[in-house]
C-alpha cells in the first residue's frame, strides 16, 4: 500500500472516531463545558472511620445492657444519591445467657449509635 492512501485511511479514521468522544462546542454563544448550576456541586464528603463507628457502637451495645463481645461486620448505608449517610455495624452480644447478633446504626450526620431492635 503507498503512502498517500495510508494517510487518507488513517486521517478518515481519526475523523470518524472523533465522533465518539464528547468534543466542547467553542462556537459564539455556546455554553462553555462544566457544571451549569447556580451553584457548584457539592463534594463527595469523607465517611468516618469504621471504627469509629464500631467503638460507638460497642459503646451503645454496653450502655443497653449487652455483654458485648466483637463485632461481626459492617455496611456503609448510602442515600438516593449514592452518598455515605449511615453505618449498619452487626456487634456478637451475650445477655441472659443468650448469644446472639445484634444490629446497630451509626449515623454520620449526628456521630450518633442507635441498636436496633429484634
Amino acid at each position: 500500500m503507498s503512502r498517500k492512501p495510508l494517510t487518507v485511511a488513517v486521517l478518515a479514521s481519526c475523523v470518524a472516531l472523533s465522533g465518539c468522544f464528547e468534543i466542547p462546542d467553542y462556537r459564539a454563544g455556546a455554553p462553555r463545558g462544566g457544571w451549569q448550576g447556580s451553584t457548584p456541586p457539592a463534594m463527595n464528603p469523607t465517611a468516618p472511620s469504621t471504627s469509629q463507628a464500631e467503638n460507638a457502637c460497642m459503646a451503645a451495645g454496653r450502655t443497653a445492657g449487652f455483654d458485648v463481645r466483637g463485632v461481626t461486620g459492617t455496611r456503609e448505608v448510602t442515600d438516593d444519591a449514592g452518598l455515605p449517610v449511615s453505618r449498619d455495624v452487626m456487634l456478637h452480644v451475650n445477655r441472659g445467657g443468650q448469644s446472639l447478633d445484634v444490629r446497630c446504626s451509626y449515623a454520620y450526620d449526628t456521630a450518633s449509635a442507635r441498636i436496633m431492635t429484634l
